[in-house]
């Protein structure tokens, strides 16, 4: 004769697994959001090899997401894209890869994109975006994100201001 209860064994422990796994989701509604166009500015003069250029994004989290109804509800913040572009209109010296962080009062310097290409005037270059992305719902709590651009200069130095255009886009989860 065979024995039944082994199968209900393995259908009680599946049932109790998927039940716990369920209950340790949680449930949550995302969001597309974007910078401002932001000024990414070294101050010149500026001379062969690495350079660094700033930009500070304040906000209100209040007002980027009104359905945010209270901050501890910020479930994950994740960057999704990263576009820089040099400003029109302005000199511009030969420029190689660039390596993108960002930094709030409450968090370390964290890397968060990559690109290992050389940069030309006016052209639009999107960022490789880091698999590994820490502390984002943190320094969005702190309503107040600078980004560090650090880029290198090749064969010449450069005695004026370089400036980009910054836009970086997030997918922002929020707990319902």
């Amino acid at each position: 004769m065979k024995n039944i209860h082994t199968p209900l064994k393995f259908f009680g422990f599946f049932l109790i697994f998927i039940t716990i796994i369920s209950s340790c989701s949680v449930n949550t509604e995302s969001y597309e959001l974007s910078s401002p166009t932001l000024e990414l500015k070294a101050v010149g003069p500026l001379f062969e090899g690495s350079n660094t250029a700033t930009a500070t994004w304040e906000f209100s989290l209040k007002e980027i997401l009104p359905e945010l109804e209270d901050e501890s509800l910020l479930h994950r913040v994740e960057i999704t894209a990263i576009e820089v572009i040099s400003k029109p209109g302005l000199d511009f010296p030969k420029v190689g890869k660039m390596v993108m962080e960002m930094k709030s009062a409450y968090t370390s310097m964290t890397r968060i994109g990559l690109l290992e290409t050389n940069m030309q005037k006016e052209k639009t270059y999107k960022l490789q975006i880091a698999g590994k992305q820490e502390e984002l719902t943190t320094a969005f709590k702190d309503e107040r994100i600078t980004f560090v651009g650090d880029f290198d200069m090749l064969e010449e130095d450069f005695y004026d201001d370089v400036v980009f255009d910054l836009k970086v886009t997030f997918n922002v989860e929020i707990k319902k």
